[in-house]
């Protein structure tokens, strides 16, 4: 147990420095073997140091040539702090993604809790990601003003994430997201092009920095049938996906029987 509390020890030592600037993104951390001085342990103790940190998305390791401090580029095929942009370039599905406003100085009582700060005015993206002309998802994303930069200067060829980091040189080191099944209201529906009534997930995800504070708030509307989910459980082992689904239709039972589906949830 002693050993075990230890590696966990050494796992948070290394966030505090990477969380003061000791550590900066995108330079290398001490080797494997300089950690086991540097804290007096094991070699088996820093590697599973790393190992707890890798896992987070702190760090990221490249075998043969060195741990580094996670930077944007690193997170590309992350979905969960990446967004869903990523998810369809893993998968090669060309999504456009296009910027249909961009608003300053909103009052949004509901989120002020969530930012831990009732006094807050927010900066809201709004986009649409569209599949061969067709929209397919309606996507609004939140940030306090204090950062508005990130709206302002933000271009529908970057992902959401890698630009605010870029930004704010505030690294996004947590992400937590609900689903929940909803109606279409009038104005999502009429951005969407459906008709009602229409049914569509609603997730929202906040995105927590390296200094346990929430810096980003999203609210994206996947609607039937364009947006399916995939899960893939097996004992302790559970995979997750988003889909799209092409052919647009409410179908989904053949899915079961789809290779291509299932096969980088193995």
């Amino acid at each position: 147990m002693g050993k075990q509390l230890r590696y966990l020890e050494i796992a948070q030592t290394l966030k505090d420095k990477i969380r003061n600037g000791t550590y900066i993104q995108g330079k290398s951390l001490p080797s494997q073997k300089e950690l086991s001085e540097i804290f007096s342990t094991s070699l088996m103790t820093a590697r599973q140091a790393l190992a707890v940190l890798e896992e987070e998305g702190i760090i990221t390791i490249v075998h043969g040539v060195g741990t580094f401090v996670s930077a944007p580029d690193f997170h590309s095929n992350d979905i969960s702090l990446q967004g869903f942009q990523n998810e369809m370039d893993r998968q090669r599905i060309k999504i456009l993604n296009t910027v249909v406003s961009k608003e300053y100085g909103l009052s949004r009582p509901t989120l002020n809790a969530l930012f831990d700060n009732m006094d807050l005015r927010f900066s809201c993206l709004t986009r649409l990601r569209t599949l061969e002309g067709t929209p397919v998802i309606l996507q609004r994303s939140y940030v306090p003003d204090e950062n508005m930069v990130v709206i302002e200067k933000y271009m529908k060829e970057y992902s959401l994430y890698q630009f605010f980091t870029e930004k704010t040189n505030t690294m996004i080191a947590l992400g937590r997201e609900i689903v929940s099944p909803v109606l279409l209201e009038k104005n999502e529906l009429e951005l969407l092009k459906l008709k009602e009534p229409c049914t569509a997930f609603l997730t929202r995800r906040i995105s927590i920095s390296l200094n346990d504070r929430v810096v980003l708030f999203d609210e994206a509307y996947l609607p039937e049938p364009y947006v399916i989910m995939a899960s893939r459980k097996q004992g302790k082992n559970n995979k997750f996906k988003y889909i799209i689904n092409k052919k647009g239709t409410s179908n989904s039972i053949m899915s079961f029987n789809d290779p291509d589906l299932w096969g980088d949830l193995i």
